[in-house]
């Protein structure tokens, strides 16, 4: 790389104004020229990786029944086997370990008919270690191992004694293998697998790997611009990569893709030791790819269930562009576990990441830790079955080693499916009982249906979600427009079947969302705001229609029951008001109707001790007689306003006066009035004239505020002249013979109490004041009239 853009690409931690003792990535330039490098020239396992691998193989190894034993093998032991703190040698044992289990019946065989364990005197403790040198001796075609210069590794004896005994009967062991070939009618050794297994050894071979960018030090591009002056070139497409050739994710915006062949020199170099780059399996990277769009800004994101410290790196690196905190549940992981994370979170300078004490599953909503939490990334357990290594990913991301039997032949076993679906499904179901929770990321590098679709269906139908609460639905993961990369998708999960280009994985977002087949309507949705508090008071709690019209009616019954005083006269108006429409003037027919209502809700009120039944047997029987029930109507009339008149009317409570409709209004004030007039009309243009005793002296104050309010009906004589004499004469008959009938039951002093309020004139009319003597004299004659209304 030329020494100007060494100067121009600095990601340097001394321009983010850190003043410690890292160098900066400037010092680490200039990259060495990367050259790839063959699979076959890998280096040979050594004396420390054998003892591992045997260790391994011996603990997990699959028994068979006596009669189908062909090795005695020495008694398992419950002890996991001892693992080295390098990674790499760790790596490299339970790889051979893997190798070994899928070829156990080749090897198993080939011992037993070439007699090496009888011969060489190989005891049943070093049998698997013989089973682990075989194979290796065997991928070598029976060559030599390469062993390191003296001192760069501690010398086993044991392993160097079976190497030699491997070089003394190498040609039985070749002629062995080559007579179980022929026996079995196989082209290759590998052959010996199954169809699924050896495609995916061979994928695992050319898999290329994927390194994500730390964005908090550099960017894609100017890692791009680093790579191609190492002598590497950019290709679009993926199926293009060579071995120095690199390609962008399409799928992961901060992902870069490398040929296999580019593994170990890139692993040596100032990026990867750096963690400027960071090489980890692509499904990790999808599932922190789907979680970036629904981060919120200063908000959490947990991480729950088996994952690397590289997992922890990426999601705090992408929640760090939203200022978000990433947490982690420490009692979930072992000390070693918890440790490693925090140096390596350390190195990279990476500061919002909160290690909680606590168990996922002891999490609850009430949690101080958690208050800000938003989302739940899950990435459980799982089967493993949709990687082409298991190895490598379970190695880095702390997988299940003992699904290594079952992924050896091919196949998981019921067994573990159901012990891993049911952790998988506590984790998962522990994730949506978080109300303050809106997006669940659960992924998984499994191809079975128990652990992908069926497991989340399952676990929404269980989830109860509090009434105030949107539920949780699946919703497809959102990925740029043009990845087209060939892979799977479709509107509900994210499916990425293996290939020889990547892993596979299965991700499924879910968030709180509405259903799309429920239309819901305003209604409802001004009723769920109001619940949650959301309107401030803006629109009231609707009343019960049901309740307002029964109370209605007593306002209605008690009014007319009650003397003609200012509370009485306001009363029905103010329900007339709340109802905000005029109502029209009555009609003949409706006003016997009334009077028939009125009589007997005043029956009921005086005699409370009758029950239901026999008031619908009263009703009955006074419908058939409507003469006898007039009278009962009036007396039952008159004994409630001498019982109501002796309360005391606060007439101070009362500000607004009644209200009488426009149309009353008209007809009554109207030179000639219509031939069907109402009978209280009628009455009230008939006796307007006419003079009545003065009132009492206590009676002024109230008659005055009452003609404060309106105005004087007109009294002239041609007003009077022109009412229709026939038809109003027959009502004016009516009504007197029942104001009669009254002022009889109730004497001079209830009759006076009642007044009429002055009728306005209509427009273009002059109107005069009425006196206090007239208007009392129009009270006195309508009372009777307006108590049957």
């Amino acid at each position: 790389m030329s020494s100007e853009k060494e100067k121009a690409i600095v990601i340097s931690r001394q321009e983010r104004g850190h003043q410690d003792n890292k160098q900066p990535l400037s010092s680490l330039l200039p990259l060495p020229h990367l050259h790839s490098v063959s699979p076959g020239s890998a280096c040979p396992p050594s004396d420390q990786v054998f003892l591992q691998a045997a260790a391994i193989f011996q603990q997990l190894g699959r028994v068979k029944p006596e009669p189908h034993q062909v090795l005695q093998y020495e008694n398992r032991t419950d002890t996991p086997p001892h693992s080295s703190d390098d990674k790499a040698t760790q790596k490299q044992a339970y790889q051979l370990a893997f190798n070994t289990l899928k070829y156990q019946d080749l090897l198993e065989a080939v011992i037993f008919d070439s007699f090496f364990h009888k011969s060489q005197n190989i005891y049943s403790d070093l049998l698997p270690l013989a089973m682990v040198m075989l194979y290796d001796f065997q991928d070598r075609r029976f060559l030599l191992r390469r062993r390191p210069a003296e001192g760069e590794q501690k010398a086993v004896a044991e392993v160097r004694d079976l190497e030699k005994c491997l070089q003394r009967w190498k040609v039985k062991l070749a002629a062995s293998l080559a007579r179980f070939r022929v026996k079995h009618s196989l082209r290759s050794v590998s052959c010996f697998l199954s169809d699924s297994l050896r495609t995916k050894e061979h994928r695992a071979k050319s898999l290329p790997f994927y390194a994500w960018v730390n964005t908090l030090n550099s960017s894609l591009d100017e890692i791009c611009e680093i790579l191609q002056s190492a002598n590497l070139s950019e290709v679009k497409n993926m199926a293009d990569l060579t071995g120095s050739t690199f390609s962008k994710d399409p799928l992961c915006p901060d992902t870069l893709i490398f040929s296999r062949s580019l593994c170990k020199p890139l692993q040596s170099s100032a990026l990867t030791t750096t963690h400027v780059l960071n090489i980890q399996d692509r499904s990790v990277c999808l599932a922190v790819s789907v979680s970036q769009p629904v981060l919120f800004d200063r908000r959490d994101v947990l991480v729950a269930g088996s994952f690397s410290a590289l997992t922890v790196a990426h999601v705090a690196a992408a929640a760090a562009a939203r200022s978000g905190r990433v947490l982690v549940c420490g009692a979930d992981h072992t000390p070693v576990q918890t440790e490693e994370m925090k140096n390596l979170l350390s190195q990279m300078e990476i500061k919002n990441v909160k290690v909680l004490p606590a168990a996922f599953c002891r999490l609850n909503e009430r949690d101080i830790a958690v208050q800000r939490l938003k989302v739940i990334i899950v990435l459980p357990q799982c089967s493993s079955s949709a990687l082409n290594d298991p190895v490598t990913t379970m190695h880095s991301e702390h997988g299940d080693w003992n699904l290594l039997p079952d992924l050896s032949h091919g196949s998981i076993s019921k067994s573990k499916i159901f012990s891993l679906t049911t952790q998988q499904a506590r984790l998962l179901a522990h994730a949506l009982s978080f109300p303050k929770v809106q997006t669940v990321v659960y992924c998984t590098r499994s191809v079975c249906p128990e652990e992908n679709e069926q497991l989340v269906g399952r676990v929404l139908e269980k989830t109860h979600t509090h009434p105030k609460l949107l539920p949780f639905r699946v919703n497809g993961p959102i990925f740029p427009d043009d990845a087209a990369s060939g892979d799977e998708t479709d509107s509900r999960f994210f499916r990425l079947q293996p290939s020889q280009f990547t892993n596979g994985c299965f991700i499924a977002r879910l968030s709180r969302q509405v259903d799309p087949t429920k239309v819901e309507s305003v209604q409802d949705v001004l009723a769920r705001a109001a619940a949650k508090g959301l309107l401030g008071g803006i629109i009231s709690e609707p009343s019960k229609p049901a309740k307002k019209s029964k109370r209605k009616k007593k306002r209605v019954a008690s009014s007319t029951s009650r003397p003609s005083s200012p509370s009485s006269q306001e009363e029905p108006e103010a329900a007339e008001i709340s109802d905000g429409v005029d109502p029209a003037p009555p009609s003949e027919d409706e006003d016997k109707e009334g009077e028939e209502k009125e009589g007997e809700e005043n029956e009921a009120e005086g005699k409370d001790s009758k029950t239901k039944s026999e008031k619908k047997k009263k009703r009955k029987s006074k419908r058939n007689q409507k003469q006898s029930s007039d009278a009962a109507s009036l007396k039952n009339q008159a004994k409630g306003q001498k019982k109501k008149a002796k309360r005391k009317v606060n007439p101070s409570q009362h500000s607004k006066p009644r209200r009488i409709p426009r149309l009353t209004l008209t007809l009554m004030s109207a030179e000639k009035p219509s031939r069907h007039l109402s009978p209280i009309t009628a009455l009230a243009h008939k006796i307007s004239g006419k003079p009545v005793k003065k009132l009492e002296e206590d009676s002024a104050p109230v008659l005055e505020k009452h003609l404060s309010h309106a105005q004087s009906a007109p009294q002239t004589a041609s007003e009077r002249k022109n009412m229709q004499p026939e038809e109003e004469e027959r009502n004016l008959e009516k009504q007197r013979s029942r104001s009669g009938n009254v002022r009889k039951t109730q004497g001079a002093p209830t009759a006076a109490g009642h007044i009429l309020p002055p009728i306005s004139s209509p427009s273009g009319s002059v109107a005069r004041p009425q006196s206090p003597t007239s208007s009392h004299q129009l009270a006195s004659s309508s009372s009777a009239s307006l108590r049957e209304l």
